[in-house]
């Protein structure tokens, strides 16, 4: 720890001024993917990050997203070294879990699981993102579900005047990383692809004071391919044909545990960003296929050996979705955006589990059916130069049907349960509303206030999951989540230094959270399930009422033209303040949710070849449970990057993840075994662009 006592010292100095990276969402290139961000987005507390920000150390895309506190999968672990489930994205802290309550999007089409709401970071390397745009808050704005607590835009990568891009890396653990983008012209159109491979041993989840002899490393694999062809019309639009295909496997700790998962996609996009036509468009069409198979493993007391306990031998997920957005404008007077989109999925667990130690004897199969059809309407009216107000109401329809829960006795075949759930569909309206006003020439305010809404996804009504000794049960009478919040911030924008500071309240009614039922050994009759020592049992259900408030500060200042510093903080507490089904969870804070979260990075160009950035990562302690009687503790990392230009077009770098080998507390059971975050990795690699 004292290793990195004055880098902490550092960045406590420099949060009343350099908090945060903080650039105006305006400077955003966009390709001609999607259309140009709304004047209505200045409103709300973004973070842009450019191609500069994410060629750095992180191998992963979520890990170079984290630079931005609030940031965060459900738990402190790394995408490479995560189940697939637990990806799902949090901002501001606003209740982690594996669904997320984030949308992210790349290219204007959701990458949102159609059965879990998670997301494939492993498929997402840095090389193939060119920008990346995360709007905190917000509620549901113009993006509907998914987007409670915000939105993650991505933009892949542009070769511009390149026609070929690679990025090979190889690190310890026998990590190998590559990726590569190119781009061809004819005569009718342009044809594009990418294509990115991840091979890495892992590293082992459980500390050496605690694993036996039957753990292993969390070894991972993938690979994935997109082709695309484009073509440009005479009228300004852009359609875009494009195609992919990607393979995960995942050991998780034993030879037993681990899941593997096949995504295929289409998609079908069109844009119009020609400034003299009205409106001004953008519409995708998109389909995926999923098939996820996963193996829950459980240790002996010694963890000598491993049996398995759960084999979700079979899951298959369907998801179609489309969305159109239309934009009216008037140059610096009013704009106006209408859109509607529509997400159908249809997915389904089949499983074997109650293994004793003499085999699977029950099987079960559940799973249904959801469609979320939404519209939205929006006006920005620029009341002067410099203040603009802007006023958004959106309604969507959700619907429920098909779901079924079937449980039946291998070792006789009898049925044990038949249910058929009651279809359910309801109406959802939310709103947002806000402005921005120029107080002076670098210094402006915003504020704004919203709700929103989440539709409990599939994986969350139908699917049950086990992690170590502890067991989660899905609840198909899981209701909507609904949120309302405020915020007002401060930007500062002069010379070499941007700053914004923003305080924000949400409060979070009905939230799926993972509660504990019981934590005692043995046989329950209600779940049919098994609890072993030092186990629990929890279920997927709707508390009361969360709030939260908190503080958000960015910053970054150019000090001279070869050197920068920027950081961020965030300052977050939500709690529990209203439970029914569980009165004594009243006042606990959330689980997986840290109440202070800081980055500090410092990039330094002496000269034209030579690139050097260190980013350094602080995150207070945090409960791992609902009952707030697990706590993990505080975690400080740092990433360095070493880049040098041979040519024009190769650079070859040097980097280091968690670079001082410090403990990550990711997870821990009610036993108090102890799951950990990725140690020190280290890499060499090589860029090429021609």
């Amino acid at each position: 720890m004292d290793r990195i006592l004055f880098p902490v010292l550092l960045i406590s100095l420099c949060m009343a001024t350099t908090a945060g990276r903080s650039q105006s969402i305006d400077e955003i290139n966009v390709t001609a993917k999607r259309l140009p961000n709304s004047p209505s987005s200045d409103v709300y507390s973004s973070v842009f990050l450019g191609d500069a920000d994410l060629d750095g150390a992180a191998i992963g895309l979520d890990d170079a997203l984290r630079r931005v506190p609030g940031f965060g999968l459900f738990r402190r672990q790394a995408s490479r070294a995560a189940h697939p489930t637990t990806q799902g994205v949090s901002l501001r802290g606003l209740g982690p879990n594996g669904a997320g309550r984030t949308l992210v999007l790349l290219d204007g089409i959701p990458l949102n699981d159609p059965f879990g709401g998670w997301v494939e970071w492993v498929h997402l390397p840095t090389s193939i993102i060119g920008q990346a745009t995360i709007v905190r808050g917000g509620g549901s704005g113009t993006w509907g579900n998914s987007a409670l607590a915000g939105v993650v835009r991505l933009d892949s990568r542009s070769l511009q005047d390149k026609t070929v891009s690679a990025d090979i890396r190889y690190g310890n653990k026998n990590s190998v990383s590559g990726s590569g983008s190119f781009k061809t012209e004819t005569e009718t159109g342009t044809f594009s692809g990418s294509a990115h491979i991840f091979e890495s041993d892992g590293f082992y989840l459980i500390g050496d004071t605690q694993r036996g002899a039957a753990d292993r490393r969390a070894g991972r694999g993938n690979e994935g391919l997109r082709l695309a062809w484009t073509v440009a019309t005479g009228s300004g639009t852009t359609w875009t044909l494009a195609a992919n295909a990607s393979s995960d496997t995942f050991v998780n700790g034993s030879n037993l545990a681990g899941a593997e998962t096949d995504t295929y996609g289409v998609s079908l996009s069109a844009v119009n960003r020609d400034s003299g036509s009205s409106p001004t468009w953008e519409t995708h069409l998109y389909a995926q296929r999923k098939e996820f198979e996963n193996v829950f493993a459980a240790f002996d007391g010694t963890r000598s050996t491993v049996r398995p306990v759960l084999d979700q031998f079979d899951v298959p997920v369907i998801g179609l979705g489309a969305n159109v957005l239309m934009r009216w404008s008037h140059i610096e007077s009013w704009t106006i955006e209408g859109g509607a989109d529509i997400r159908f999925s249809d997915g389904e667990t089949n499983e074997r589990f109650r293994n004793l130690g003499a085999g699977f004897t029950r099987a079960r199969q559940a799973g249904g059916e959801q469609l979320i059809v939404g519209s939205f309407l929006e006006g920005t009216k620029f009341l002067s130069p410099s203040t603009l107000v802007t006023f958004g109401a959106r309604v969507d329809y959700w619907d429920q049907r098909n779901g079924i829960r079937k449980e039946s006795n291998l070792e006789n075949s009898s049925v044990l349960v038949d249910r058929h759930f009651a279809d359910r569909n309801g109406i959802s309206v939310n709103g947002r509303a806000g402005f921005r006003s120029d107080i002076t020439d670098f210094l402006d305010v915003r504020a704004s206030i919203y709700s929103g809404f989440r539709v409990p996804t599939l994986n969350e009504l139908y699917r049950p999951f086990r992690v170590g000794n502890d067991i989660t049960e899905a609840n198909e009478t899981l209701v909507n989540e609904r949120m309302v919040g405020a915020e007002a911030s401060l930007v500062w924008d002069y010379r070499r230094v941007s700053a914004q500071a923003t305080i924000f309240r949400n409060d979070l009614f009905d939230p799926v959270l993972n509660t504990t039922i019981t934590t005692a050994p043995g046989f329950n009759s209600k779940f049919g399930v098994f609890i072993p020592n030092g186990g629990s049992l929890r279920q997927r259900r709707n508390v009361d009422r969360v709030e939260t408030w908190g503080v958000e500060l960015d910053a970054a200042v150019q000090v001279t033209d070869w050197f920068e510093i920027s950081g961020g903080y965030l300052f977050s507490d939500p709690k529990i303040s209203s439970s029914s089904i569980a009165p004594s969870l009243e006042g606990n804070r959330l689980a997986q949710v840290a109440k202070h979260q800081a980055s500090l990075g410092v990039s330094v160009q002496p000269n034209e070849r030579l690139h050097v950035s260190a980013d350094l990562f602080l995150s207070s302690a945090q409960f791992e449970d609902d009952l707030n009687s697990r706590v993990l503790g505080h975690a400080v990392t740092m990433n360095l990057y070493i880049g040098y230009d041979l040519t024009e077009s190769v650079e070859v770098y040097a980097s280091a993840e968690n670079l001082f080998d410090e403990r990550v507390e990711a997870g821990r059971t009610a036993s108090g075994l102890i799951t950990l975050g990725p140690p020190v990795f280290l890499w060499v690699g090589i860029r090429l662009n021609y």
